[in-house]
Parts: C-alpha cells; sequence; structure tokens
C-alpha cells in the first residue's frame, strides 16, 4: 500500500508545499518460525565460536563468527531470515579468510547488510584491527580479507564498534601503540567505502600516562560517539567518559570527563543513550571495600554530571559481589540495567541474574535491591539484554541449573517490573552438552534472535541461534501468524537515519490507526497511516527525502492506545 503524506506545515500553522514525496510501505510479518534448542546458522566442521550479530532491518539478523573450518582461525557470517531460514550459502560466507583472524563485532550498515570488524595476527606478531562490508545478498564490499583500521605497532584489542548513522561505522579499542606497558583509548571511523574518516590508525581518545581499559560507545547522533572506559590515572580505577566529534575531535576535556572517581575501583563500565542527546553509564563498583555494587550515572550532551557525584547505586549494596552490568535505554529518559548478583553467597552455584530500572532524574523504578529474573540453582552469568520495544527488556544468560551442563534461557521484564514468563526463565536451548556466550539482538519487530555457540554434537562447537516473541513462545511452524497480546509502538530502525527509516507497530485487535510524524516544534510533518487495520504486526518505512535534518517525532494512536517515540534525521 502506498499513502500519499499530507503536506508539512511551516512554523505558524500554515500548510506549505510539499518538501518531498515520501513512500510508505506496510506489511503483515510472520512472527519467527524458530524450534526450541534453535536452528544451526553454521555447523561447519572443527570449532565456530565467538558469535555477535545485528538487525538486518528486514525482520531477520546477520550473524558474523570466528571460524576454524579450514584449521585456520577466520571470519565467516550469515544471514537468517525473520523465520529462520538461511540466507546466504549453507554455513555462511567468507568474510576475512586470513589465518589468526579473531574477536568478531558487527554493526548494521543500514542497507540491508552489516560492517564486521576483527582483530587480526596478520603478518605480525602483535594484533591489528581489520573491518569489512558485506550487502543483504551476501557479497563482501571491500577489499579482499578487509580494509586495515589500525595497524601500528604493538597490539590492539578489546575492540567495540556502533553504526555512526550514515551507513559507517565508529570503532573503539584498547591500544598499546606508546610501547610504555599501559593500554590507551583510540577510535576511527569508517564510511561505507570502508576509508577511515580520521586520523590514520585512529585517533587517541584518551593517551594518560596509565591504563585505560574496558573502551565502550555509543552513537551520539550527529556522526560522532561517547565512548566510555575504566581508568587508573589516579592509582584505582575510576570511569572516564568522552564524546568524539563527527571529525573525530574530542568535544570536551583532553582525555575525558569524570565519570566516577570515588575511591577504590569502578570497572567495565557499559553504556546507552538517555534520549535526550547525553548518555547513562553503568559499572562495578568497588567503593564499600567489602564487595562489589552496580553504580550508575547519566551525563549530559556535554557530559556534565546529571545525578549525584560519583553514581547512584543500583542494588542498594546488598552483600556479597553484583558485577558485569549491562545496560539498555528504557525508552523513557531512563534505563534498565541486568548483573550477575551473588548476594546469597560465593560459593559455586550461588550467581544469579537481578536487573533493576532508574529514571530520568536517577531514582531507582523497583525495589532497592533489584528484581529477581532468575534465582534457578547453579550459576546463572554473562547476561545480556536488549530492549523489548514497548520500555522493557528481554535478558538473556548462560545458565548452568542442569549439572554438568550450560543453557541458554531468557526473561522479558516490562518497565513496571511485571516479570512476562515463568519464574526463572524462559528456556531458549537445553539440549545436550553445553551451549555458551549468548548474544540478543532485536528483530525490530517486538521479538528478538538470541545467538550463541553450540557444542551438542560433541565434537566441536556450531554456531545456533533461535527466535521468539512478546508472548515468549517460539513458533514451530514456518509462516505462522499469531495476532499480538498488547499495543505496542517500537524504536524506529535505524536511527539516526538517513534518509529512509522503518517503523514497527503490533495491534493486538482491529480497530482505527493513525500514525503522524511530527517536526521537533510539533508541527505535523505527515500521516503514514489512517485507516482501519486488522490485528496484527506492521512496519511503516519513511522516507524522509526533502526534509531538513533534525529531530522528529512520531505518534501511534489506535483506540485508546497512544505513544510517541523520536527519531533523528541526520544528512
Amino acid at each position: 500500500m502506498k499513502t500519499k503524506l499530507t503536506n508539512p506545515v511551516n512554523h505558524i500553522g500554515r500548510i506549505v508545499r510539499l518538501y518531498g514525496a515520501m513512500l510508505v510501505a506496510v506489511l503483515m510479518l510472520p512472527l519467527t518460525a524458530f524450534s526450541q534448542n534453535g536452528v544451526p546458522v553454521s555447523i561447519a566442521v572443527n570449532n565456530q565460536i565467538n558469535s555477535v550479530a545485528t538487525t538486518d532491518g528486514s525482520g531477520g539478523t546477520i550473524v558474523a563468527w570466528q571460524d576454524k573450518r579450514s584449521g585456520k582461525n577466520e571470519i565467516y557470517a550469515q544471514r537468517l531470515g525473520s523465520t529462520g531460514i538461511a540466507q546466504w550459502t549453507t554455513n555462511g560466507i567468507p568474510i576475512c579468510t586470513q589465518d589468526s583472524s579473531f574477536n568478531p563485532v558487527i554493526v548494521s550498515d543500514g542497507s540491508g547488510g552489516a560492517i564486521i570488524a576483527w582483530l587480526s595476527y596478520r603478518g605480525a606478531i602483535t594484533t591489528d584491527i581489520f573491518a569489512q562490508r558485506v550487502n543483504s545478498s551476501g557479497t563482501v564490499q571491500w577489499t579482499n580479507n578487509g580494509v586495515p583500521v589500525c595497524v601500528v605497532v604493538f597490539e590492539q584489542d578489546t575492540l567495540a564498534m556502533v553504526s555512526d548513522g550514515l551507513g559507517g561505522a565508529i570503532l573503539t579499542w584498547q591500544d598499546y601503540r606508546s610501547n610504555n606497558g599501559f593500554a590507551d583509548i583510540y577510535a576511527q571511523r569508517i564510511n561505507t567505502s570502508g576509508a577511515g574518516l580520521w586520523t590514520a590508525n585512529g585517533v587517541s581518545v584518551c593517551n594518560q600516562a596509565a591504563a585505560q581499559l574496558g573502551p565502550k560507545l555509543i552513537n551520539d547522533g550527529s556522526g560522532g560517539a561517547f565512548i566510555t572506559w575504566y581508568d587508573k590515572r589516579a592509582g584505582n580505577y575510576d570511569i572516564y567518559t568522552q564524546r568524539i566529534s563527527t571529525s573525530g575531535a574530542p568535544v570536551y576535556t583532553t582525555n575525558g570527563v569524570a565519570t566516577c572517581t570515588m575511591a577504590t575501583d569502578q570497572l567495565k563500565p557499559d553504556i546507552c543513550s538517555d534520549g535526550a542527546g547525553g548518555v547513562i553509564i553503568t559499572w562495578t563498583d568497588y567503593r564499600s571495600t567489602n564487595d562489589y555494587n552496580i553504580y550508575a550515572q547519566r551525563q549530559g550532551p556535554a557530559l556534565a554530571i546529571v545525578w549525584t557525584v560519583d553514581g547512584v547505586v543500583m542494588n542498594n549494596n546488598v552483600a556479597y559481589n553484583q558485577y558485569d552490568p549491562k545496560i539498555v535505554s528504557d525508552g523513557m529518559g531512563g534505563a534498565i540495567i541486568s548483573w550477575t548478583d551473588n548476594r546469597t553467597g560465593v560459593a559455586p552455584g550461588t550467581a544469579d541474574i537481578y536487573a533493576q530500572r532508574v529514571n530520568s532524574t536517577g531514582a531507582v523504578q523497583w525495589t532497592a535491591t533489584g528484581i529477581i529474573i532468575c534465582t534457578a540453582s547453579g550459576d546463572q552469568i554473562k547476561s545480556q539484554l536488549v530492549s523489548d520495544g514497548n520500555n522493557g527488556a528481554y535478558i538473556t544468560w548462560e545458565d548452568h541449573r542442569n549439572a554438568g551442563n550450560s543453557d541458554i534461557y531468557a526473561q522479558r521484564i516490562a518497565s513496571n517490573a511485571a516479570i512476562t514468563w515463568s519464574a526463572n526463565g524462559f528456556t531458549i536451548c537445553n539440549i545436550g552438552n553445553d551451549q555458551l556466550n549468548p548474544m540478543v539482538v532485536s528483530n525490530g519487530n517486538l521479538g528478538c534472535f538470541v545467538v550463541w555457540q553450540d557444542y551438542r554434537s560433541g565434537n566441536n562447537f556450531d554456531i545456533y541461534a533461535t527466535g521468539f516473541n512478546t508472548s515468549g513462545f517460539i513458533v514451530s511452524v514456518a509462516g505462522e501468524t499469531t495476532n499480538p497480546d498488547e499495543f505496542a509502538l517500537l524504536q524506529n530502525y535505524p536511527n539516526p537515519f538517513n534518509p529512509a527509516t522503518t517503523i514497527n507497530y503490533q495491534l493486538p485487535n482491529t480497530g482505527n490507526v493513525k500514525l503522524t510524524v511530527y517536526d521537533a516544534l510539533g508541527h505535523e510533518a505527515g500521516v503514514l497511516v489512517n485507516e482501519s487495520q486488522n490485528a496484527g504486526n506492521y512496519n511503516i518505512v519513511w522516507n524522509a527525502s526533502g526534509f531538513p535534518s533534525g529531530v522528529y517525532f512520531y505518534r501511534l494512536e489506535a483506540g485508546s492506545f497512544v505513544s510517541n517515540k523520536k527519531m533523528i534525521l541526520l544528512k
């Protein structure tokens, strides 16, 4: 269906000429057709490990991994459609067949493909960084075996990457080029052609005379990035953050702005957007000197501290260790954080998964010590989470409740702390032998993909994946569709975008539906939908060609349900 949009209005409310044609496409999407225990992504000979995944922008996912089918460590990738069917060559396509390539990271390229980066010992005794882009058909786009991102002397490791919102990517890493025994933090931006846009081999984010470790980053919505890390410049580890502009220049204080400099160690931060141009950062904190706890801080676009200096505790300093926090925006100016929790003791088998939501003012929204996600027997570790598209989160983890084996479980938690599925989680995979290192990514339609490395064969690790929806069940019949059980408006993807983006929403029953786009001043920029629609899952592609860069809002009205979300057009 094509819908012609209404003309945008000017600042005094008068209708002006149409900025440009905007294409609208509506598609009724089936839910995933995976089965419990997953579908194979790659079951080639020898080990496939260290899998990562991103959305393909069409309800599917692109998975990359480290592959030893040839006896060498190489990088392979596969695309799965929304129903779990492999779209490329069985067992995946080669991204890099150069030996000693490992630890890939991946982001969407915004055009149905992906950018994949990895570490490599190519021709050297120290690691360098390479990258490759693959399109939606599985054809690599850049130089065979990838383009160099950083090949300066000495080690580069602990790589992280995010989309730049313009079809390229921004990468950050630990870098030992100073040869003083300490790691610094560097970054590079590459465009759609694989060309480095900043200084060759990367720009310095922090080269303070001490160790800087564990960088994480998010897009700043303007072609740059916020980067956070833990930093030993004061003798113990603290949390620092920097914003890098679209040109690669540090925006604020050289070597970063302090996020937390409390006594003793603060470690391993994670970061998400606050929805207002700034960031929310969480970390593991030893300020009590008795055990580790989870803290968080919000910083504005200029990295000014918003909450209490040195952060807000997420677990009320409950006993024993809480560590390894992961964070995602709640879509309302706050965040949801999950972590591994030893509050019942330090003996093996006492690690559990807990979570907390913090609002935009820094107030915890759930119980003071956090909400139980899983307290089953055995250890639950390595939690990962992603937005459920409706202000809650999907959380997945590695689970050792079955003695001798590791399995994969998941849980959905709503913004009001309601647990959607059975206590202690929904079984993603509990087939024989070990399933390890789950990664979770949104399918753009209120569901998720979970990808992991799997030893079910008893001979070597393979890569498997599965998908699930808001109800938690996994559809076992290809093409089967089920009506949603709640209204929801998802965050558009990609975001930022240029010039087109996809808006997904779901309707649990038939009724009148209106989807409207507004500019930053609240003036109507277009009506994408205004009709009666059946229950189901829908996506709308908004092509904003002819509209200026800036913040836009989209609003879904369906019966008594009303929801608004923000998106950024970045040209």
